[in-house]
């Protein structure tokens, strides 16, 4: 997907199917457009301008959308196996995602909380990112943009770690179980206090 795929998704919603949508994400209603092939809901290309918050979302397509302005998910919501491809996460991300994908996903500059579990951050923009104690099991993160992300006291458990890019950021104080990293891609990365096991 690239910004020409993405605008007409964003396009066909309106000031009605995004209050839709809305509600459907914070458990108040049914999505507006019909299910995907995959079983997913179809809320592809969705603008979140309010805060998601003590939400149970599970089996959605988030595939181009955009957390805007007060948007963001968190606190106390829970997404399991959510699609987040190419979408644009710039503000605050958690508190819990399992099996959830989100490659290619822009996340500069995001906050980062919470818990994710066997989650997807291939190619992912984390650039500028930041957070504390944030727990991270069997994440896959390949070619994975951490230049000037500060994470730090994270926890790191059966990660996988391929090609990405780090620098002038920061993983000071975390943990990281069977979750190997090549240090030739630490250069210019604060590692003080790190453990490794």
């Amino acid at each position: 997907m690239n910004k020409s795929e993405r605008e007409p998704l964003q396009n066909r919603w309106n000031g009605e199917t995004s209050k839709l949508g809305m509600k459907y994400l914070l458990g108040k209603g049914k999505a507006p457009f019909p299910c995907l092939g995959s079983g997913r809901e179809d809320l592809r290309g969705l603008v979140i301008t309010e805060m998601i918050t003590r939400a149970d979302i599970r089996d959605v397509d988030l595939s181009g959308a955009a957390v805007e302005w007060a948007g963001q998910i968190g606190p106390y919501t829970k997404v399991r196996g959510g699609v987040f491809r190419y979408a644009v996460i710039d503000s605050n991300i958690g508190d819990y995602f399992s099996e959830c994908d989100f490659t290619s996903t822009g996340m500069s500059g995001a906050t980062i909380r919470g818990e994710f579990t066997d989650c997807d951050f291939s190619h992912t923009n984390l650039s500028s990112a930041g957070g504390t104690e944030v727990k991270f099991v069997r994440c896959r993160f390949t070619k994975t943009n951490f230049r000037k992300a500060h994470l730090i006291h994270c926890y790191f458990e059966g990660c996988q770690f391929d090609e990405c890019k780090f620098g002038v950021g920061s993983l000071a104080g975390s943990r990281l179980v069977r979750s190997p990293i090549d240090p030739g891609m630490l250069s210019d990365t604060l590692m003080e206090h790190v453990e490794w096991s």
